[in-house]
């Protein structure tokens, strides 16, 4: 195998990326390999597929380009170790192909904030060593102001792949948690893995990067719990605090080409403050969800629990008394939805309505034995309820007047355009009409005739006070034998929630 030079190696890795990426997600999938330490086997086998399909002079050049004797020939790996099947790419080589995506940017943990924090505190003492002679002749002044340099740079150079990072991963996992879909299992459990993520990334990642970045963080050395939960970083003073403390050293010493270059970078650094504050921003909606996600699943759980040990306690192998009685008090938290209703064993089978078509012979059914059902006294009629808010109050009183102008309606008379009719009927009848009432109007209908779409179809427009309605036109026809009585609408319940179209309605309102 002859030798590639390590710019025509370089240039073949950038060509043959997928090939890389593949490899890490084989690493990032598997547990306690927080190294990137890949197999021998598993580069192989995915290099000879990379070749499939070349010429046998194409396929050997890419073989030897990006054999491992050739990576490791040129420095591209950290070792080789053919005994354990292992390697490792440098660590430069996996931080060029991370920066192709912005998914696979590894974030800077508190650990490794902590160490930046370290390396800023080692050059700053490295700056007050009175030792050092600031002459530009003497090496160890030289070498501890290229130290200085590099340490900034590096410093910079990391919280800027921090961010790219942390963007990267915002974007994804915001745009999974929008496109959520609870009717698909395995969607829910990917919305739920990303508000996770979001969570963790929020506490671990973009709350230290933010105190990393604030000049003004008043950090003491870990001696008490009360500091530890303020801050995640270990040092006697601010990161940015470091950093000014390294410029003024240099423009104490009159170093003005080094103070402008410092400058430079600790201008860029800082400027990462308002992008991480954006991150952070968007996020906090994300992070406030899953906190009521999290309250509302231990809620549930809770009350599962409750009804557990419940339905426990009745499991005593007795033939009587062993079901939860509706008025139980595990069932105090759901009386919001109304009381349940107490059926016997013998009421609780399903029932096969008969289809929409073809309900005569049930309505003739329904007809004779409501004839023979006793009379029942208004003192034994039960009485609404209460209303339970102002807006359960005035629903209330507008399916009032729509019931009162609904009794002068001619429900014997056919209509070509029902909706024209009911809406100039209202107009004449009914007090404070608007226009929305002419939906809730249409309930009153259904016992009385039938309303079906035209043919061919017909779209009409229709303008009241200010508010639109488009609809399709629908005509009404009275059953035959049937007349207008005042008991008929006058056993119509007043409760807004039981009025309810015949058909669906293809209108729409629009201010």
């Amino acid at each position: 195998m002859r030798r590639v030079s390590s710019d025509v190696t370089l240039i073949a890795i950038l060509e043959h990326k997928s090939l890389f990426f593949q490899l890490m997600d084989y690493v990032q999938h598997s547990l306690n390999n927080p190294s990137l330490e890949f197999t021998i086997s598993d580069y192989q086998k995915l290099l000879a597929h990379s070749v499939e399909g070349l010429v046998d002079k194409e396929r050997r050049r890419l073989l030897d380009t990006l054999g491992l004797d050739n990576l490791n020939q040129n420095g591209l790996l950290s070792y080789l170790d053919r005994r354990s099947g292992r390697f490792r790419l440098q660590q430069f080589v996996l931080d060029m192909l991370r920066h192709l995506d912005n998914k696979r940017l590894r974030e800077l943990s508190s650990a490794e904030l902590n160490q930046l924090l370290k390396q800023l505190e080692e050059c700053e003492r490295q700056l007050s060593d009175s030792s050092i002679l600031w002459l530009d002749d003497d090496p160890d002044y030289l070498e501890m102001v290229e130290s200085a340099h590099n340490t900034l740079n590096e410093v910079n150079s990391r919280l800027q792949s921090n961010v790219r990072a942390l963007k990267g991963q915002a974007a994804h996992l915001a745009e999974l948690v929008d496109r959520q879909d609870y009717s698909r299992m395995e969607r829910s459990e990917q919305v739920g893995f990303a508000l996770n993520e979001i969570l963790r990334i929020h506490e671990r990642h973009v709350t230290p990067m933010l105190q990393f970045l604030d000049e003004r963080l008043d950090i003491s050395r870990p001696g008490s719990s009360r500091t530890l939960a303020k801050n995640a970083l270990y040092g006697s003073q601010s990161p940015m605090a470091l950093v000014q403390k390294i410029i003024k050293r240099f423009y104490e010493h009159r170093k003005g080409e080094h103070v402008t270059r410092l400058q430079r970078v600790q201008f860029h650094i800082l400027y990462l403050g308002e992008d991480v504050a954006a991150i952070a921003k968007s996020l906090e909606t994300y992070v406030r969800y899953a906190q009521q996600e999290r309250q509302r699943y231990n809620r549930t759980e809770e009350l599962y629990n409750r009804l557990l040990d419940a339905a426990r306690e009745k499991q005593q192998g007795l033939l009587r008394d062993f079901l939860l009685k509706p008025e139980h008090e595990v069932f105090e938290p759901s009386r919001v939805f109304g009381n349940f209703k107490n059926f016997s064993r013998t009421m609780t089978s399903n029932i096969n309505w008969p289809s929409e078509q073809g309900t005569d012979a049930l309505d003739e059914v329904l007809r004779v034995r409501l004839e023979k059902a006793p009379k029942l006294s208004p003192d034994n009629l039960s009485e609404p309820g209460k209303p339970r808010s102002e807006e359960e109050l005035l629903k209330r009183t507008v399916i009032n007047r729509i019931m009162k102008a609904m009794e002068s309606f001619d429900y014997g008379q056919k209509h070509d355009d029902i909706y024209q009719a009911l809406h100039d009927h209202l107009q004449e009848s009914m007090p404070a009409y608007r226009l929305p009432n002419l939906v809730d109007a249409l309930g009153f209908l259904s016992s009385h005739g039938k309303v079906e779409l035209v043919s061919p179809p017909c779209f009409q427009q229709m303008v009241y006070q200010g508010k639109q309605l488009d609809y399709r036109v629908r005509s009404y026809v009275p059953k035959a034998g049937k007349r207008q009585s005042r008991q008929s609408i006058e056993n119509v319940s007043v409760n807004s929630s039981s009025i309810r179209p015949s058909e669906k309605i293809y209108g729409e309102l629009a201010q």
